[in-house]
């Protein structure tokens, strides 16, 4: 029986991914959310499945069913237990690749194996209570109890227990002779150690430190290796049985566990991670995916790469979005600081994470699957861009709305602020014209109040301020009308700069 992946459905071994470039990985603080997942290292190289969004429904809600199982505490025990059995199993032959007497390179292989054992026939017991609902997993559950029961695994089996039951009958003593070492068969003598140990601590040494149970260092230094080439001189045939084990089985793992091993890790970080970023009424979800997109929302969202790196008590706000309809944009206007771009690149993080096939950062949410993400934020000047900036926003723009499809997702942040407020809305109004045109859904972060009322495909919010003192922010995105008031008054008033204030100051 072959054991299929966890990742890729079998019809979907190729499928169509998500277009999303560098750029707008850092605008939506996509990299960073990669980046907080693989927080501890990419040791199972994973940040290439990160990046590798896909547009196949099977593919995202294969991954989904395994999510699903896993958001079980009992499932996703066995499987963290499985992987810290591989991981030991991993560091233990690295070590041994390291180690220069081949000898001790054998036991320690030979040790990978007796771990490697215990990790599958653990996860094979473990499994056949579990309660799977995943394709992937059941599949994997089936695999396990062939493999357990299949031949190779029977000679592994047999070949760890035979060198183990024969090692455990080498006993061998150690004299010391003035300045020399004396290695022989153990003849039963008494073990002085305790004695000496006892007579010491009447001295007030007290007993010898426990020794360490990984060395500093793994190597045997020269006369540890002399012991060992006398001890086996007296048991050849145990040392015979571990070279010829060794030989045998020098690639032991199968290639599907391995597979396996490295391919579990990307659900098990991920809610790792998500863990870390929920409560407090934060939680995440399995989003509903829907084809057409004429029915987007989500409730509670909130950025995930925000809640990765807060680390104070004040509470991270969640906010709400719908899109029904033929509505296909969101405009979002108020004052500066009031959470607009952090709106923003939420949105991107949940289409971004849903073809994923993970949890994206909301109570609940359906989402569309698109063939493309793409963002425009406002770009500092270059001394390079010799046309100016504005010509660089407009080329950037125009290149984006080429490839735009019904499909696709535009982010753009204070696009075209650059200029007067004139042309910027005659260029924001031409632009919306545009992306509604090619159906594609968008969220446009703007000053220009005037973009909000462009019509039945575009849907006004607005960031929200504290009712009894406008200039208190609350991050809460609304769905309202704009009102084009950015409460610059109340923030003159509040800090002396009103027109009669400064005047009075100067007539002073």
């Amino acid at each position: 029986m072959r054991a299929g992946s966890v990742l890729w459905p079998e019809r979907s071994a190729r499928v169509a991914e998500v277009i999303v470039d560098a750029d707008t990985l850092t605008d939506l603080n996509i990299d960073q959310v990669i980046a907080a997942v693989l927080r501890d290292g990419d040791e199972y190289e994973l940040e290439s499945f990160f990046r590798r969004p896909v547009r196949d429904r099977e593919t995202v809600r294969y991954r989904q069913e395994v999510f699903g199982d896993l958001g079980n505490d009992a499932v996703r025990a066995v499987f963290v237990e499985f992987a810290g059995g591989m991981r030991r199993v991993r560091r233990r032959l690295a070590g041994a690749a390291r180690l220069t007497h081949p000898l001790q390179k054998q036991r320690w292989l030979l040790d990978a194996a007796a771990d490697y054992i215990m990790a599958i026939t653990r996860i094979a017991d473990a499994m056949t209570v579990l309660p799977l609902s995943s394709g992937a997993l059941a599949q994997w559950r089936n695999f396990v109890e062939f493999y357990t029961g299949g031949a190779d695994f029977g000679r592994l089996v047999n070949g760890v227990r035979d060198v183990q039951q024969v090692f455990a009958t080498v006993r061998y003593s150690i004299r010391i002779v003035d300045n020399t070492i004396e290695v022989g068969a153990d003849t039963g003598e008494q073990n002085y150690s305790a004695t000496i140990a006892d007579l010491f601590a009447r001295f007030g040494s007290g007993a010898p430190p426990p020794l360490p149970q990984e060395p500093e260092w793994a190597d045997m230094n020269q006369m540890e290796e002399q012991i060992l080439d006398r001890v086996v001189a007296l048991y050849p045939d145990a040392f015979g049985r571990l070279a010829e084990f060794s030989e045998r089985h020098e690639h032991f793992i199968e290639s599907a566990v391995a597979t396996f091993d490295r391919e579990i890790h990307f659900y098990l970080l991920y809610l790792d991670f998500a863990r870390s970023v929920t409560g407090d009424g934060r939680t995440m979800c399995l989003p509903q995916l829907v084809v057409p997109p004429d029915d987007i929302r989500a409730v509670q969202a909130f950025d995930l790469a925000l809640a990765g790196r807060r680390r104070t008590e004040q509470p991270l706000v969640c906010n709400d979005f719908e899109l029904s309809g033929t509505e296909r944009v969101l405009v979002v206007t108020g004052p500066n600081q009031g959470g607009k771009t952090t709106f923003a690149r939420m949105f991107g993080q949940l289409v971004y994470l849903a073809a994923l096939g993970c949890p994206v950062p909301a109570r609940s949410a359906r989402l569309a699957l698109p063939d493309r993400i793409c963002s425009h934020f406002e770009r500092a000047e270059q001394a390079t861009d010799s046309d100016g900036r504005l010509l660089a926003e407009l080329e950037r723009m125009r290149d984006t709305l080429d490839q735009a499809t019904p499909d696709s997702v535009i982010i753009l942040n204070e696009s075209f602020s650059s200029t007067s407020t004139v042309d910027g809305v005659q260029i924001g109004f031409e632009v919306l014209d545009q992306i509604i045109a090619r159906g594609s859904i968008a969220v446009w972060v703007t000053f220009f109040d005037e973009l909000a009322h462009a019509g039945p495909a575009t849907v006004s919010m607005v960031a929200a301020t504290d009712s009894d003192d406008p200039s208190q922010r609350t991050f809460r995105i609304v769905r309202r009308p704009a009102d084009g008031n950015a409460h610059a008054v109340v923030l003159a008033e509040r800090y002396g700069l009103t027109y009669d204030l400064v005047t009075a100051r100067i007539a002073q």
